[in-house]
């Protein structure tokens, strides 16, 4: 950091951010928590997305990384969701079973791929994998991480089932 932008930075007026009115919601991080723990369940190998609690990442990462578009569309998606589940489930996604729930991101998914890259699916499964696989718990268990910097070996023998390195 140069001094002059240290100066500016510390200096002059301060004015809040204006509020966002696409700004993900508790709710919302909760619901997409949900969908990742769909996509990414615990398994005998790895804990799942719920136990990494990625539920504060994914608000995060919606809040300050995504524009207003990209936050609406998530939003208006898991809106859509809501109201598909208690329409054709008569509950919140939240009730139903593993089963269910992966029969129902079956169906959005299969609707994602035919509408392109417009749909708000894509953008939840990304996120969820960004955030799980970011977590320690990712990296940690579900992956096999290396600190670095550290010694390297160009040839790593892998053993039938091994998660990939990091």
């Amino acid at each position: 950091l140069t001094s002059s932008a240290l100066l500016t930075a510390c200096g002059g007026e301060r004015t809040p951010p204006a509020s966002n009115a696409s700004a993900f919601t508790p709710d919302d991080a909760q619901l997409l928590e949900e969908i990742a723990d769909t996509i990414l369940p615990t398994t005998p190998a790895s804990p799942g997305a719920r136990t990494a609690a990625v539920a504060p990442i994914l608000a995060l990462l919606v809040n300050d990384c995504y524009d207003e578009g990209a936050q609406r569309r998530i939003r208006d998606g898991l809106a859509a969701l809501r109201a598909l589940c208690d329409h054709r489930c008569g509950g919140p996604f939240t009730k139903l079973s593993p089963a269910e729930r992966e029969r129902l991101l079956g169906e959005v998914d299969a609707e994602a791929v035919t509408q392109g890259e417009a749909h708000w699916f894509h953008l939840a499964r990304e996120l969820s994998l960004r955030a799980y696989f970011s977590s320690e718990i990712g990296m940690t268990r579900a992956l096999r991480y290396v600190r670095v910097p550290g010694r390297w070996t160009g040839c790593v023998p892998l053993e039938p089932g091994q998660p990939a390195w990091v």
